[in-house]
């Protein structure tokens, strides 16, 4: 009876609740406490690894381009999911939205048997087109081993945030994910430096430690779904039997996210690639990794209330409230937009400590390259959240192809044109690749907000088939 009401009384809340923008806080907040918790993890994985040196940094970095390369599938699988579960919960049908996350399940053990092989066999062919030094190569190449074994932990662990999150419950996965990032930090403490009988692994030590704190994460997540003692119950059942057709729509909806994604993860590949030929590589590359794990601070509150946004998007469109749905898209962008500008301002003003923070001696062409990619994308930022939060809210509703176009036009053209003319051609090396992300962000946000006002989104049909 206790789970019961807080199903039904979470359902009410957020579907009947004036203050949107209390709504849009009370999904958020746990998600940016979940977000800054990962993101200080990374920090502080980050200032481990750079103990050993900036090739380290390189290498660390370079892994996470590829791993997000292949990251196509989950992301195909996780917004399918979200925006299923929470039309189920919208419409009152918690067998439906058992069913959805259960087939997540199956999707995510299909997935990691495509792609655990998939990159052991291709992992160093794709970190040399990034054109990284010899040892940068060997330490990536040992970092994404570790990482393609653990394949199904970091998939599973995700989904299980993702199905949480679309039933409107954000404060499990954050206490999960307390335990999961405390365990992290302690592996990755073993195993990069060693300690008693374990020998000091460096990068390598780096993956292990993460993919046991995802495994951490995995029991949790999926033991508390299962358990029933929270906002959704998934029968067991529903995650052994398949029901194709509800498989196949999640992936129709999906799959356009995910090559939005792709998109997105190309992009970022060939940006690593073009500031790997710049004339001050060597600064410009590590300058780019640390500028990005700072920058996630200011990402961190937009991807949250981006959530909040989807969640509710599907909700209170499930519940035949169209007009709220749009009003509660507007009301996230806006406290994004705000959020994210105040986070990216204080990283550029204290710009220079905190990039030294994680080098292991003074390098001041790495400061100067990373303090510039803070400066410019600062300005970008309140697009950079319109765009997300607007997408994530069509993207809750089921409304995924749109958004994909405008994140290829922007990300995979606007943006590598602009960032190759302007670093090679302009001459203007690391710092016109820096102009050019910017840009393409502020073009992005603007086209997002008028698809988002034609509102073609919210008429999405969606159908939890069970057969």
């Amino acid at each position: 009876m206790g789970n019961s009401l807080t199903y039904d009384k979470r359902r009410e809340y957020l579907l009947n609740n004036d203050n949107l923008y209390k709504n849009a806080v009370y999904l958020a907040w746990p998600v940016v406490l979940q977000s800054l918790l990962h993101v200080s993890i990374g920090t502080i994985d980050m200032k481990m690894v750079g103990s050993l040196g900036v090739d380290a940094i390189a290498a660390v970095g370079s892994g996470t381009n590829v791993v997000m390369l292949i990251m196509i599938l989950i992301i195909a699988i996780s917004t399918g999911t979200t925006a299923m579960v929470a039309r189920s919960i919208g419409e009152g049908d918690r067998e439906g939205a058992s069913k959805s996350a259960g087939q997540s399940f199956i999707l995510c053990l299909i997935a990691s048997a495509f792609m655990i092989p998939t990159g052991l066999l291709f992992n160093q062919e794709i970190l040399q087109l990034l054109g990284v030094s010899d040892n940068v190569l060997v330490l990536g190449k040992d970092y994404m081993t570790v990482f393609f074994l653990s394949i199904p932990f970091f998939l599973l662990n995700f989904m299980a945030k993702s199905i949480f999150q679309g039933a409107g419950d954000t404060k499990t996965p954050l206490v999960i994910d307390i335990i999961m990032n405390i365990t992290n930090v302690f592996f990755n403490y073993i195993f990069i430096f060693g300690i008693w009988f374990i020998p000091a692994m460096g990068v390598m030590g780096a993956a292990i430690g993460t993919a046991l704190s995802r495994l951490v994460g995995t029991v949790l997540g999926w033991g508390a779904l299962i358990s029933g003692k929270h906002v959704l119950h998934i029968n067991v059942n529903h995650m052994i039997k398949p029901y194709w057709n509800i498989g196949k729509q999640m992936i129709n909806i999906g799959f356009p996210a995910a090559l939005q994604g792709l998109t997105r993860n190309i992009s970022t590949f060939i940006i690593f690639a073009i500031l790997a030929r710049t004339t001050s590589a060597t600064a410009a590359v590590p300058a780019f990794v640390i500028g990005t794990n700072l920058n996630q601070y200011a990402l961190m509150p937009g991807l949250a209330v981006g959530t909040a946004a989807a969640t509710l998007s599907g909700m209170n469109i499930g519940a035949k409230k169209l007009d709220r749905a749009e009003d509660s898209g507007k009301a996230c962008a806006t406290l994004g937009a705000i959020l994210m500008m105040s986070f990216a301002a204080i990283s550029a003003i204290f710009a220079e400590p905190l990039i030294g923070f994680f080098l292991d001696k003074p390098n001041p062409e790495v400061i100067r390259i990373g303090r510039m990619f803070l400066y410019i994308i600062a300005l970008s930022e309140p697009f950079h959240a319109v765009t997300i939060i607007l997408s994530r809210t069509m993207l809750g509703a089921g409304y995924t192809k749109k958004p994909f176009g405008i994140t290829l036009i922007c990300w995979l053209f606007i943006r590598l044109i602009l960032a190759y003319a302007l670093a090679f051609i302009f001459n203007l090396q690391s710092t016109g690749v820096w102009i050019a992300i910017s840009i393409s962000t502020i073009v992005s946000g603007i086209m997002a907000y008028f698809l988002f006002k034609q509102g073609d989104w919210k008429y999405v049909e969606l159908n939890v088939m069970t057969e």
